[in-house]
């Protein structure tokens, strides 16, 4: 896999995501607006061509 053109601010919020599990709370946590956060998600899954993450409840679980 080539990660030419990869913004690597899109691997902070990949990060933030995996440790809270909640788009808001991983929004919060690394000061981005909800609205930034989601596009920033879709921005991640274009990227890889894969949703990544699945819902279970209210949290987002890491897709294999």
């Amino acid at each position: 896999m080539r990660f030419k053109g990869l913004d690597l601010n899109l691997l902070v919020v990949l990060d933030a995501l995996l440790a809270e599990r909640n788009l808001t709370a991983a929004a919060r946590r690394i000061n981005l607006s909800q609205p930034a956060m989601s596009s920033a998600v879709a921005r991640l899954r274009d990227f890889f061509g894969d949703e990544l993450f699945s819902m279970s409840g209210r949290e987002r679980i890491l897709t294999s």
